[in-house]
């Protein structure tokens, strides 16, 4: 009777409690399923961030073409005083700096044409620099030396490598592009541009980090009354 109430004791003190043997099997198991949820967390975080990255550039270069388009369409050639033959709306045409007359933003009750830069700023950005007009006599236009307003359009550009074409690529009525010489199309070129290939790739923000996106579009110049064939 004293032996099977020892037995007995002994099996309750047995079965108190985990051994160091089911702990340590515990804690191995614990911190291969912290490592799993931490890796699938990790990995869900960097497709989030790359999708918003990604988001965030395509936005920034929507809207930084959409201005530029909205130069572009509304470009015109400028009367000058007797002068049989307008100036061309392109003042100049180089890779990586576009001047042109414009009557975007204009009053309808009064309008008249800004001067519009598009080129590169010191950081890689797309910037947009504006030249108010002035009347110099009934219909005729010149235009301040001074700028009368900067604005940057996208972030920081990523410059284009190999066989990528450049951030301005000028097209004739063939949609052939025009020969660039090293100073920008010549004056003979200017007027005969129909339309402007526009090439860039940008990050979402300043950083290496960030995922570039590619846009390119041909923007028609219909205030010039050039037909373009092959559109």
């Amino acid at each position: 009777m004293n032996a099977r109430i020892a037995n007995l004791r002994r099996l309750r003190e047995d079965q108190n409690g985990l051994g160091i043997v089911e702990i340590m099997i515990t804690l191995v198991i614990l911190a291969i399923v912290l490592t799993l949820i931490t890796g699938m967390f990790m990995s869900t975080s960097r497709v989030v961030a790359t999708g918003t990255s990604i988001n965030t550039s395509t936005k920034a270069a929507s809207l930084g073409l959409n201005e530029l388009s909205k130069a572009l369409r509304f470009a015109a050639s400028n009367p000058v005083s007797g002068q049989a033959v307008d100036d061309p709306a392109f003042v100049t045409a180089k890779s990586n700096l576009l001047t042109v007359i414009s009557y975007i933003d204009v009053n309808p009750a009064s309008p008249k044409p800004t001067k519009l830069a598009f080129t590169i700023d010191g950081q890689g950005r797309l910037i947009e620099v504006r030249y108010n007009s002035y009347a110099v006599s009934s219909g005729f236009w010149a235009f301040q030396s001074t700028a009368a307003s900067t604005r940057i359009l996208t972030g920081a550009l990523v410059p284009p490598t190999g066989s990528e074409p450049p951030l301005f690529t000028y097209l004739d009525s063939n949609n052939a592009p025009l020969t660039m010489p090293g100073t920008g199309l010549t004056a003979a070129q200017l007027p005969t541009v129909a339309a402007v290939q526009v090439y860039f790739k940008l990050k979402s923000d300043d950083a290496s980090s960030g995922n570039p996106v590619a846009f390119q579009s041909v923007i028609g110049l219909p205030n010039l009354g050039i037909n373009r064939t092959g559109q």
